[in-house]
């Protein structure tokens, strides 16, 4: 399943009506076979045609201060600067602004070669340090994450009020990801994604 898969299945599976993804860059990657019936998405460099499309031209972290408060979604999409902090802080926005039985996804949780996670894009296959977001988010009560292993790795946050955080004490490094990369983001198949939902 590619991440499109993921998201329209979900979406599907619970009826969930709102979209909102995070770096739209190319849109006929993934946000226009997106098939819900409100979708938003937020790109400061789009590249191609926009045409009825409805993105905002803004930074993710612009995007989130203009938006009420009020506003959710039932399921979001983060693929933006592949960076630690900013994967993080997109993350934390979107708790702010998903519904209670919501879905948040990131992608490029599984690299698969050092020179991947690079914290500038080396014009290669480029994941980042996305993958300490998801080690980093797992330190918060009240929510469920798992990568799924997936189109380079899919991130998954849900709302779960009785989940308590896990603070991970490990250095987060290469050699810590390729010996620990299973418990560290609680890897599961599509069919164990799937299973547990």
């Amino acid at each position: 399943m590619t991440r499109t898969d993921i998201i329209n299945y979900v979406i599907k599976k619970f009826g969930l009506e709102s979209y909102l993804e995070i770096g739209v860059q190319f849109p006929h990657s993934n946000y226009d076979k997106i098939i819900a019936e409100r979708k938003v998405g937020v790109e400061p460099f789009p590249v191609g045609d926009w045409l009825n499309l409805s993105v905002v031209k803004l930074t993710s972290d612009a995007f989130f201060k203009v938006i009420e408060p009020n506003v959710k979604y039932d399921a979001i999409f983060i693929d933006g600067l592949h960076t630690r902090e900013q994967c993080l802080a997109d993350i934390l926005n979107s708790l702010n602004h998903i519904s209670n039985n919501g879905f948040i996804f990131v992608h490029d949780c599984l690299p698969t070669a050092e020179y991947q996670t690079s914290r500038e894009d080396n014009g290669r296959e480029w994941t980042g340090d996305v993958w300490k977001s998801i080690v980093d988010i797992q330190s918060k009560n009240g929510i469920d994450v798992c990568t799924i292993d997936t189109d380079w790795g899919i991130g998954c946050i849900r709302l779960n009020p009785e989940m308590v955080g896990k603070k991970i004490d490990s250095i987060l490094d290469w050699e810590t990801y390729t010996m620990h990369k299973k418990e560290l983001l609680n890897i599961k198949t599509v069919d164990e994604w799937q299973n547990s939902l």
